[in-house]
């Protein structure tokens, strides 16, 4: 592929509008082999007992956090060519920015019974093999990683399986939450422009 893979957090605030009529668009299944993509499956199902259905929207409009508000739409849908940006969820484990989402109520960072903690949920049961495999699919010439702690967490060793592939985390320190509307005007500038 070449290009970009950005990786960001999910959001704890999300829209609750969406189109009863869209129909689902997963590029992360789509993407992987089949061993990981039965694998994101059976998680999935696991999760959406806990999600109601609902209408659905693209996953860079779901989302409405302090990060998601310093993207601008224009930067979403106007994006450099071979830009996408992979946003870790607590409901589907990956979603490509124009991946269908429902609205949720939880996040990576938080406990949800019976499975705990799921950023830990997660990265237990393979997250980070996937997202590798996910990669290793696509071939982008750079990964920057833009995630949060809990995020983070979740897909902890993925880069250590990446082939041919160079992952670069982007950090900041000492910011804590203050770090999201830098975070979101990081993701702004490199879709606008294409680069890290």
């Amino acid at each position: 592929m070449g290009g970009l893979v950005v990786l960001i957090p999910e959001s704890t605030r999300k829209d609750r509008g969406g189109d009863a009529r869209a129909k689902p668009v997963d590029a992360i299944s789509d993407a992987l082999p089949p061993t990981e993509r039965n694998t994101l499956e059976v998680l999935r199902r696991d999760t959406m007992e806990k999600a109601s259905a609902g209408p659905l929207l693209p996953a860079y409009l779901r989302f409405r956090g302090n990060m998601y508000r310093h993207i601008p739409r224009k930067a979403w849908e106007e994006r450099a060519a071979g830009v996408e940006v992979v946003i870790a969820s607590g409901l589907y484990g990956l979603l490509a920015s124009r991946d269908t989402a429902l609205h949720y109520e939880h996040s990576m960072a938080e406990a949800l019974p019976p499975f705990g903690k799921l950023n830990r949920w997660w990265h237990a049961n393979g997250l980070p093999g996937i997202l590798a495999a996910y990669l290793n699919a696509v071939r982008p010439a750079l990964v920057v990683d833009l995630l949060s702690l809990e995020y983070r967490q979740a897909v902890a060793g993925y880069e250590e399986r990446l082939k041919g592939v160079k992952a670069k985390a982007i950090d900041f320190p000492g910011m804590g939450r203050a770090s999201q509307p830098l975070r979101g005007e990081k993701v702004a500038a490199i879709l606008r422009t294409g680069r890290a």
